[in-house]
């Protein structure tokens, strides 16, 4: 698969319609993580040590490639909409 084909699919909406049982396992989730945090579960707090170091890695990146991923996305983009099928 071309980096052109990969921006194409990764550009384009971002709103998911859900079904019942996808709704509901998404807030299965979210209240697992909400209960774990009022009860300060060690696993919760190792969850949130990662995101941090995840989210701290993730702005190295962006601070390396950014312009390119900023020029990637721009054509992306621009040719969103207009590939050939």
């Amino acid at each position: 698969m071309s980096d052109e084909k990969v921006l194409n699919e990764a550009f384009g909406r971002s709103m998911i319609a859900r079904g019942r049982m996808e709704k509901i396992a998404a807030l299965r989730g979210a209240f697992a993580v909400k209960i774990a945090r009022e009860k300060k579960d060690p696993l919760y707090t190792k969850m949130i040590r990662f995101k941090k170091a995840y989210k701290l890695t993730k702005k190295q990146l962006i601070t390396k490639y950014g312009m390119k991923g900023l020029m990637a996305a721009r054509q992306a983009a621009a040719n969103f909409g207009n590939e050939k099928k």
